[in-house]
């Protein structure tokens, strides 16, 4: 004689059971409607937990925790929550774990994906794989970067209090209040005969060959854009020195005769300091924190030269400087490119309302 599976009845108050067919009549989430379909099969008292697994396509052990749920917390274990039918949450979600993984992005603390596995492993006792690594460190928005080297000796408060004070330091400076004020930003860049290569585009499994000069010959571009206005000026000069910079300054004073000229640049040896009597006339010069390029717009602006000038061959300066005009022609033809570089931050918005 054989004998069959006992049946399973799960009882039900009749209001519960109509809530249970409604729930599954108008939900969209077939994850719902499946829960539905189980606790009401399970209602009915026709089924074994095997027969209703192979009814809705669910292992028994699935349908019997979706059962043993129900009886616990009624209609509310029918939505899907975190965990419940899609197995269990990942511990990458620990908000520990995302919150010092976070941490070391912010910091650059790991270059390589083994390096997060590792401390993962080390840190919280977790083994994923590289996939599962690569996965976390896209959702928690990490991506590959090349670190900006910075001085051991820079002074990380001070560049925060020139940003936060920029204005009362061109206030202090007491200029004429009768006269225009224009606010530069200047720097001066290297090149060379010496070949500089850059990151191109290419072919997966080709490899990118680009030809290398050798040649000790270098010139200096100085250049200086308005941070309110966006006008610019540059010039190419054999070296650095103060009688060098000194011509530039004149540059930049003969530019606009009826105007006072604010200056901000680093504190190079082969830059003035505030108050030297050579200065030349309606000049002023502020000095950034030192070591603290980050805070000069134009240091993007020699980036954008280089990636001109990149992966080519140049016989003579010449040929390289006027290569260098048309990187930067567009600046001096119109005041967007160098807005463009200075933003609407801290230095413009702080300039422009002196």
């Amino acid at each position: 004689m054989k004998i069959g599976r006992p049946k399973l009845r799960l009882a039900m108050r009749p209001e519960q059971a109509a809530e249970v067919r409604r729930l599954y009549r108008v939900t969209k989430d077939t994850r719902v409607k499946e829960r539905c379909q189980a606790v009401l099969l399970a209602h009915g008292g026709q089924h074994s937990y095997q027969e209703i697994s192979e009814v809705v396509g669910r292992s028994r052990s699935t349908i019997q925790r979706w059962i043993e749920a129900f009886c616990d917390e009624g209609l509310a274990s029918l939505e899907v929550r975190q965990g419940l039918g899609g197995g269990k949450p990942s511990k990458m979600r620990d908000r520990r774990i995302q919150a010092d993984l976070e941490k070391g992005l912010q910091k650059g603390r790991w270059m390589t994906g083994p390096q997060v596995q590792q401390w993962l492993y080390q840190t919280y006792g977790l083994k994923r794989s590289m996939t599962s690594i690569y996965y976390w460190l896209g959702k928690y928005g990490g991506t590959l970067k090349v670190p900006r080297p910075v001085h051991l000796k820079k002074d990380s408060a001070a560049a925060e209090d020139f940003k936060a004070h920029l204005y009362e330091k061109l206030l202090s400076m007491e200029l004429p209040a009768d006269r225009r004020v224009r606010v530069w930003i200047q720097d001066e860049a290297r090149y060379g005969l010496h070949s500089v290569h850059r990151r191109c585009w290419g072919l997966r499994g080709i490899r990118v060959l680009k030809p290398a000069q050798q040649k000790y010959e270098w010139g200096y571009v100085y250049g200086a854009l308005d941070v309110v206005d966006g006008n610019a000026q540059f010039c190419f000069l054999p070296s650095v020195n103060l009688e060098l910079t000194h011509v530039f300054l004149r540059q930049i004073a003969d530019c606009d005769p009826d105007a006072e000229h604010v200056v901000i640049w680093d504190q190079a040896g082969f830059h003035y300091t505030p108050g030297d009597p050579r200065i030349p006339e309606r000049v002023h010069l502020l000095p950034l924190p030192a070591y603290s390029p980050e805070l000069s717009p134009i240091e993007k602006l020699w980036d954008i030269v280089k990636d001109h000038i990149a992966n080519r061959i140049f016989q003579t300066l010449d040929d390289i400087e006027e290569a260098i005009v048309t990187a930067l022609r567009p600046f001096w033809e119109s005041p967007r490119p160098a807005l463009s570089l200075v933003g609407k931050g801290w230095l413009h918005t702080q300039a422009n309302a002196t």
